[in-house]
């Protein structure tokens, strides 16, 4: 799996970016959002940029999707899990609106913004919010422009449950799992997916009294 792409970003559309390492030039579907982003990079900026990636085996081609920050390409993943929703659908509802605009509508179940991006229309945004509410929670300290954390989705999705099955509440325990990421982001870079888990684990129970 490719996890990230670091180059010279050549250019940018609406919705793709090309990016420059080494030798080969990489076409990578992205956001509107991301894709503004991008658009607004000074020339010295492009020299130097980074997506995270998630990669698609189709049988007719494999396609790069990439992401500005950890948090939209689990939203991403997530998205997918809605029965109707795929990859090219989730990375138009990501460029709909903002990550924190696209979960504060999922978590209150609000129809009618959701309803605003193009394609989506009411029985869809029904269905994202049957399958996602209380799934991708924002941080309480999230604010208009700032990516929030769609927290313990995706990655901490086992142990998540595990601890719910313990008789956890899930918010409690979503929120404990991202802040968790956080403090120990740069102890966990160096640890095997099992050993990382077990980190976790440890310090939620700790966390969770």
């Amino acid at each position: 799996m490719i996890h990230a792409l670091t180059g010279i970003l050549v250019s940018v559309t609406a919705h793709q970016a090309v990016l420059a390492c080494g030798h080969m030039e990489f076409e990578i579907i992205i956001s509107a959002q991301t894709a503004s982003t991008l658009s607004q990079l000074s020339p010295e900026k492009r020299q130097h940029v980074r997506l995270l990636t998630y990669l698609q085996h189709r049988e007719d081609a494999m396609v790069l999707f990439g992401f500005l920050s950890e948090q939209e390409r689990i939203v991403f993943e997530q998205l997918q899990t809605v029965p109707g929703i795929g990859a090219k659908q989730a990375v138009k509802i990501l460029g709909g609106m903002s990550l924190v605009t696209l979960l504060t509508a999922l978590d209150q179940g609000d129809v009618k913004t959701l309803s605003r991006i193009p394609g989506v229309g009411s029985k869809t945004a029904q269905r994202l919010i049957l399958a996602l509410r209380g799934t991708l929670v924002l941080e309480d300290d999230a604010t208009p422009g700032k990516a929030p954390s769609p927290s313990a989705t995706g990655r901490w999705t086992d142990l998540s449950e595990a601890l719910q099955e313990m008789g956890y509440d899930r918010k409690k325990v979503m929120e404990i799992l991202a802040r968790l990421e956080k403090e120990h982001e740069s102890e966990m870079s160096g640890l095997t997916a099992h050993q990382t888990e077990e980190l976790m684990f440890r310090n939620a129970i700790i966390a969770l009294g």
